[in-house]
């Protein structure tokens, strides 16, 4: 059980070379991993669907 309020939850995908390539240079621009990267922009495309709240997440934007 996870009680220190990090992420849990594991998904592995396999992406289009040209999608992997475009969340690899978004994550080297932004100094983030590329797992790190990829939860951002499905929690972007959930929140853009208005399937999850903005603040509804913990440690979002940290």
């Amino acid at each position: 059980m996870n009680t220190d309020n990090t992420m849990s939850g594991r998904v592995n995908v396999v992406l289009p070379d040209e999608v992997y390539e475009i969340v690899k240079n978004l994550a080297g621009t932004e100094r983030r991993s590329q797992s790190q990267m990829t939860a951002i922009l499905i929690e972007e495309a959930l929140e853009a669907r208005n399937l999850l709240q903005k603040s509804s997440l913990p440690n979002k934007g940290k």
